[in-house]
């Protein structure tokens, strides 16, 4: 899966690339605090969206949306996902108003 490969591609050894089902994934950066967080997923963003998928002949232009959690000591797997599946809603619903202007 091209998507996957990208991900994987771009992120370091000690860091975690996962398919949580359908289209949507998870990576883990190790030992990275908020701001690295968000350039790393800026910049895997741009890489994916610079590659339209190719089907039947016709590219199809890929759009991604993300969500950033700092996991903290003490929070769960479940708490990890649920708040950064929220900060996904949030990031998707901004760019549908930005675009939408």
């Amino acid at each position: 899966m091209r998507i996957a490969d990208v991900l994987v591609e771009n992120v370091r050894e000690s860091d975690v690339v996962g398919r949580l089902g359908g289209d949507e994934f998870a990576v883990i950066l190790s030992q990275a605090d908020t701001d690295t967080a968000s350039e790393k997923a800026v910049s895997l963003v741009e890489k994916i969206e610079e590659q339209p998928l190719d089907w039947n002949g016709e590219e199809i232009p890929i759009q991604v949306s993300y969500g950033l959690y700092t996991f903290r000591g003490g929070d769960t797997a479940g708490d990890a996902l649920a708040a950064a599946d929220r900060a996904m809603y949030e990031h998707k619903m901004a760019h549908k108003k930005a675009s939408s202007r």
